[in-house]
C-alpha cells in the first residue's frame, strides 16, 4: 500500500462518523480517561501515605538508636529506591498530556506522533526496569540483615521472600510482555512504515 492509498483509507467515509456518533465516542473516551486518572490518583495517594508511614517508623527507630550502624544499612537505600519509584510515577501523572490533534491531520504526522509516544513508553519501562534492578539486591540484602540481627525468623524470612518474589515476578513479567510483545513490535512497524512512506513521497 502506497501513500496515496493510505491517505484514501485515512480519509474514507468509514473514518468520518456522523456527529452524534463522534460525540458519543468522545464522551465514552472521556469517561474512561477520568476513571483511569481517578484510579491513578488513588493509587499514588495511598502509595505516598504508606511510604511516609514506613519512613517515619524507620526514622523513629533510628532516633531511638534501635538500629546500629553497619547492621541494617541496606534499609536506607531501599527506601530511597522506593521513593524514586513513587516520584517517577507522580511526575508522569502530573505531566500534562499533549494536546490531541483533530482527525484531519496528515497521516505522516499521525504516524510520527504515534512513534514518539511509543518511544516514550519504552523509555518509561526501561527506567522502571533499572529501578527494579537496583531494588532487588537491596531488598535481598535488607532481608538478610533483618535475619542476622534477629528481627526476622527463618519462617518470616521465607514468607517475605515468597511474597516479595511473587510480586516482583508478576510485575517483571508484565513489564517484559508489554515491552517485547507490544511496544517493541509496534515501534518497529511504525518506523518501517514511516521510512517506506518517506521513500515513496
Amino acid at each position: 500500500m502506497n501513500l496515496n492509498e493510505m491517505q484514501n483509507v485515512w480519509n474514507s467515509p468509514r473514518n468520518n462518523l456522523p456527529a452524534e456518533e463522534q460525540q458519543h465516542l468522545a464522551q465514552r473516551f472521556t469517561r474512561q480517561m477520568i476513571r483511569r486518572r481517578r484510579f491513578q490518583a488513588i493509587w499514588l495517594t495511598s502509595t505516598f501515605i504508606w511510604l511516609t508511614i514506613i519512613t517515619a517508623v524507620v526514622l523513629r527507630i533510628i532516633s531511638l538508636d534501635k538500629i546500629k550502624p553497619g547492621q541494617e544499612w541496606a534499609l536506607f537505600p531501599l527506601l530511597i529506591v522506593l521513593w524514586a519509584f513513587a516520584i517517577h510515577f507522580l511526575r508522569r501523572f502530573l505531566r500534562p498530556a499533549a494536546a490531541k490533534a483533530r482527525g484531519e491531520i496528515p497521516i505522516m504526522d499521525s504516524l510520527r506522533a504515534a512513534l514518539v509516544s511509543n518511544r516514550e513508553a519504552r523509555l518509561h519501562l526501561k527506567l522502571v526496569g533499572v529501578l527494579y534492578g537496583i531494588m532487588i539486591p537491596l531488598l535481598v540484602l535488607a532481608m538478610h540483615q533483618l535475619q542476622t540481627v534477629g528481627k526476622a525468623s527463618d519462617r518470616e524470612l521465607i514468607s517475605m521472600a515468597v511474597f516479595f518474589g511473587a510480586v516482583l515476578l508478576v510485575c517483571g513479567v508484565t513489564i517484559l510482555i508489554r515491552y517485547f510483545r507490544c511496544l517493541q513490535p509496534q515501534g518497529h512497524q511504525l518506523d518501517v512504515l514511516l521510512k517506506q512512506l518517506a521513500d515513496e513521497g
